[in-house]
Order: structure tokens, then sequence, then C-alpha cells
């Protein structure tokens, strides 16, 4: 998703009150002065800086020091600060603002919650599958408010032509400890087979007869992995050199971030959330000589744990083949999460849904908080906003800094500008114009009704 850095969001909402940006002339030394020649023609008059300004450094031994500005001498460019620098080997980039950085970031962390749900971060997630005779489904915590569901089609990864692997759902054993094509690279230990059973269904079984459960002993990295190779004639062939290879799986874990896919032995996805049946996404750039990709299943070590892996898939220079149209639900409705519950909530249905499909969920969250402050690095903190919805942002964060300047009086100019902040917010949220839009669906016709 697109994303903003933190040190392009502060210097945007500070902006308007005042911000220079520039590069010392000297090495910042042992003392309280600060020099660039720079200001000397841009701002002619010694004191301009007195007490008002804050200068915060953004490189080197000083990076996010923030010193209030205690004098100005024009003639040589030097700021004289309220606290001594630590010495530094080479010349270091700052802001001079005439708001502290703290209370920047105070004033974001307030507006995110108050500008949501108009502006956030849509949330699209395809990680929950639909079990036997189940009317509830736990929302991912990531999703603070759902917008809308779809029921995605079941996948067999075995019968898809564009799989270029060989046995991607796991119907193929030779024995009930080898799975056809796939092998345990890393790690002593086994590969076990999971057979479907039906009253009840094997919930460990995502689709077809089989799945393949790792067992992954105490204090041992463990890969279970499959070598596409063009040039066999077992395998589609597929030019891959150079190539991007896209790699996709659904894995059932119960233990949080020890799970990941990996492509000629590089993770390549985030890992595993905990949640049980989760999709599993990654891809990975070959070299251009790279006729033999090895992709596959990694645990990496700690407590003993088993793993289940179904519906693996491969493509070559394409998107995941596991994109499948969806059909839309209506009959849903949330409850809420208990107090202190880490998840999102429940998402009940009205009927049972058939069992073993995806369930698609889109909704939002808010954007995410900055923490620290002038004590700790956070420039290089990512936002999930860009385009058009910044500026009602920085409105917003621009009129609670306003409000904390005027401190209640309505006479003051300040309070003034807070409104003018406050009515531009407005008029971009209440026009239409703006505001997070989750993406199209992808229709298709429905042959029943949910």
């Amino acid at each position: 998703m697109p994303t903003t850095t933190w040190e392009q969001i502060r210097q945007d909402i500070v902006r308007p009150f005042g911000l220079i940006t520039g590069t010392t002339s000297e090495n910042l030394a042992a003392n309280k002065l600060l020099v660039d020649e720079d200001l000397t023609d841009l701002y002619p008059t010694d004191d301009y800086f007195n007490d008002n300004w804050f200068v915060i450094v953004t490189s080197n031994n000083n990076d996010t020091e923030t010193r209030r500005v205690t004098d100005y001498a024009q003639s040589s460019g030097t700021l004289t600060v309220s606290k001594a620098w630590v010495t530094d080997s080479s010349t270091s980039t700052y802001e001079l603002m005439t708001v502290h950085p703290d209370s920047v970031l105070r004033a974001y962390n307030r507006a995110r919650q108050v500008v949501w749900p108009h502006i956030g971060i849509v949330r699209d997630v395809e990680t929950v599958v639909t079990g036997q005779r189940q009317f509830t489904y736990t929302i991912p915590s990531t999703i603070r408010r759902v917008n809308r569901v779809y029921l995605g089609e079941r996948y067999e990864a075995q019968n898809d032509a564009e799989n270029l692997l060989l046995n991607g759902g796991f119907e193929d054993w030779t024995n009930s400890t080898t799975a056809d094509n796939w092998g345990v690279i890393v790690g002593d230990t086994t590969v076990n087979q999971e057979k479907q059973t039906t009253s009840p269904a094997n919930y460990a079984v995502l689709s077809g007869n089989n799945s393949a459960r790792l067992i992954v002993p105490v204090s041992t990295a463990v890969t279970l992995a499959q070598t596409f190779n063009s040039a066999s004639s077992d395998y589609t062939a597929v030019a891959t050199e150079g190539m991007t290879a896209n790699l996709s799986a659904w894995v059932y874990c119960n233990t949080a971030s020890r799970v990941s896919l990996t492509i000629d032995g590089d993770v390549q996805s985030d890992t595993h959330g905990g949640t049980g049946w989760e999709l599993m996404k990654g891809s990975n750039n070959l070299d251009a000589t790279d006729t033999a990709t090895v992709v596959g299943i990694s645990v990496t070590s700690g407590a003993a744990i088993s793993v289940f892996i179904d519906e693996i898939t491969l493509s070559i220079g394409q998107s995941s083949v596991l994109d499948r149209p969806y059909t839309a639900i209506t009959n849903w409705d949330v409850v809420p999460p208990a107090a202190g519950a880490s998840n999102g909530g429940v998402l009940r249905f009205v009927g049972d849904l058939p069992s073993q499909h995806r369930l698609r969920i889109v909704g939002s969250d808010m954007l995410s908080s900055v923490t620290g402050g002038v004590a700790t690095t956070t420039d290089a903190t990512t936002i999930e906003i860009d385009g058009e919805l910044l500026e009602p942002l920085y409105n917003k964060v621009r009129q609670m800094l306003a409000d904390e300047r005027a401190m209640g009086n309505m006479e003051s100019y300040w309070w003034t500008l807070a409104r003018q902040y406050e009515a531009e917010y407005d008029r971009a949220i209440e026009s239409g114009a703006v505001g997070i839009r989750p993406p199209r669906p992808r229709f298709k016709v429905a042959n029943m009704s949910y």
C-alpha cells in the first residue's frame, strides 16, 4: 500500500507555521552552536529565531536531537541553542520550525483517531477459511470496521493448469510419510499425510482428500520444499531466468511468527500470524541464469509445533494463480470484541456457508500511530497514506496545533487559524472528494444465495 515517511509528514504539517531545512556549514561540536552560512542571506536580522524556533538535527550522531534556539547571529549564520550537541565528524542536515517536533507527533496521534473512518487504512484480508456448520468467524485484529464480505471459490491447486508445481494439493503420497515431489531439505523430521474425514470434516485439510502435516521438533529449523525445474520433462517448460517467481500457500498453525514462505532459500513473505488457516504469499526476482527454483515452507527453531500445509501454487512472471473471483455476501453482522480483546470481534452469518471456501473481508482501520519522540528515531517510520488524503489529515493536525497555541482564547490569532483549518478539513470530507475507498470487488454470477 502507498506510504509516506513520518519525516515528510512532519515537514508538510509545519510548513505553513514556519519551516526551514538545511545543512550545517561546520561539523557540530560539543557546544551549543549550529552554523549554516546560507542563513545569512535568507534571514538578515539578528535574533530572528530567538526563543520561538526549534532546531532538530536529522542525521549523524545528533539525529533526532531537538533544541530551542536562544540566539541568532546573522553575520555568521550561527544559532545558539539551549543544550550542547554531541561532536559529529561531518556536516549534518537539520530542520528549523516554530513547533516542537514532539508537539507535532502528539497532535498527529490524536488526529488519526478523529479523522477515522474518513481517513484510514483499507484492509483487504483473504486469510479466513469457512468451516462445516460454522456460523461465526473471528475478524482479523487489523480490521476495526468491516465494510464488505465476499465468498471465494474453493480452490484446488492439484487441478489448476496454471500452477507450475507438482502435487501442490498434497493429494499424491508414496506412503504416509512421503509426499510425491516434496521433501524436507532442512531439519531432521518427517512430513505426514493428513487425511480428510467426514462427520465431522477434518479442519486440518483445506481442500481435497489430503494435506501435509509438517512435524517440527523442539529447537529445530525445518524447510519443506520442491524444486521447479523447467528443463525437466516432469514440469511445464517455462522460462524462469530473470523472471519473478510468485508463491502462495495455505498454512494452518497456532503459533505466530514461526512460519514463512521461501524461494531459493530467501524468506519471501510475512510470517504466519498463528490464527489457524492463513493464505501466505511471496515473490522473488530470480537470477538471470536460474533454471531450477527451490520453493517451500520454512519454520524457524523454537518449541515443538505441527504445521499443516495445503494448496501451494507457483507462477512465473505473473500474479498469484489464487486470484479468483468472489461472490458478495450480504446476510452478516458484526459482534464487537470484548473489552481488552486482541481480535476485531466476530463476523456472524445468518445461514450456513459452504465449507472450505475462502472469505474475503474488506474493511478499514486507523492510520498507524507514531511512537517515540525526540529521544527515538521515528523519521523513517512510514504511515499508510499518500496522495489526496494527506492534505485533509494535515489540516486536522494543524487545527489541533493551533488550538493548543490558542489555549482557549477565542480572540487570539491562533484560535482563528484553528477554525480555518477545521473548516478546510470539513469541506474536504463533506464534499466526498476525499475518503478511503475499498477496492472494487471482482464480481461473478452467483449460482447460490447466501
